[in-house]
C-alpha cells in the first residue's frame, strides 16, 4: 500500500508544498523616482558650483536661485516703460567663443506707455564669482516665438546694492518708436541717439501693476 492516498475519483492527488503557500510576490520598480531625484541634486550642485552668485543676488540671499524685480525705464525721447524682469542661472555653455557666453536666463515682460504689456525671453552673461553685486551684467531680451511684433532689447548693467541698474544702450530704439509705441524689430526708423536707463528693485510680477497702471493689457 503506498503512502498516496487516492481522490474518490481514483486519481492521487499531488502532494502538498508547505513552503508553496508562504511564497510572496516579488515586486520590481525602475527606481525612476529615486534616478529622478538624483539628477535634480545633480543639476542644482552644478549650478551652484559653476554660478555660486546665484544664491546672494541684488544684496540678498536666495536660496531658490531666482531674483525678480520691477521698475522704470527712461528714455531720451521722454517715453517711458515699465519692466519686470526675473533672472536664475544657466549652465554656462559658448557656441562661438566667449563674446556668446551665457550663464543667466528668464523671463522679462515690458509696458508701453500706451499700456500694452509684451512677453519676453531673457537669457545673457554674468561675469561674477561668489557676489553679484557691482558685477557687469548683459541682457539679451526676446518677443516670444509666435508673437508680433517681434521685439528684441539688450540691456547692459549690474547690481547697484538692492538695486538692478540698466542701459540698453540705443537697442529699444530698434523696436520702439519715440513715442514707447512698438513697431517691430528694425522696422522703419529709430529715433536718432535716444538712449533708456532705469532700475529695477525687488518685487514680484504683481508690482508690474504700479509702473504700468492697471489699464495696462497683455498684447498676446
Amino acid at each position: 500500500m503506498s503512502g498516496t492516498l487516492a481522490s474518490p475519483g481514483g486519481t492521487p492527488e499531488a502532494p502538498q508544498n508547505p513552503a508553496a503557500g508562504s511564497r510572496k510576490p516579488h515586486k520590481s520598480g525602475c527606481g525612476c523616482v529615486g534616478s529622478l531625484g538624483f539628477v535634480t541634486l545633480l543639476v542644482v550642485a552644478l549650478l551652484l558650483l559653476l554660478n555660486p552668485w546665484s544664491l546672494h543676488m541684488g544684496r540678498r540671499w536666495t536660496p531658490a536661485l531666482t531674483w525678480h524685480g520691477v521698475g522704470k525705464l527712461h528714455s531720451t525721447t521722454g517715453a517711458s516703460y515699465g519692466l519686470f524682469l526675473e533672472l536664475y542661472p544657466l549652465l554656462e555653455h559658448s557656441r562661438r567663443g566667449p563674446s556668446s557666453r551665457k550663464n543667466v536666463e528668464g523671463t522679462a515682460k515690458i509696458c508701453t506707455p500706451q499700456g500694452q504689456i509684451y512677453a519676453m525671453t531673457v537669457d545673457g552673461y554674468l561675469d561674477a564669482w561668489l557676489d553679484a553685486d557691482q558685477k557687469p551684467l548683459t541682457l539679451y531680451l526676446r518677443s516670444l516665438q509666435d508673437a508680433q511684433p517681434k521685439l528684441r532689447a539688450d540691456f547692459h548693467g549690474s547690481w547697484q546694492g538692492e538695486e538692478l541698474v540698466l542701459d540698453d544702450k540705443g537697442s529699444l530704439a530698434m523696436s520702439f518708436r519715440a513715442d514707447g509705441n512698438a513697431k517691430g524689430y528694425l522696422v522703419g526708423s529709430n529715433a536718432p541717439g535716444e538712449e533708456t536707463t532705469g532700475r529695477l528693485q525687488y518685487a514680484k510680477e504683481s508690482a508690474l501693476v504700479s509702473v504700468c497702471g492697471a489699464s495696462a493689457k497683455n498684447s498676446f
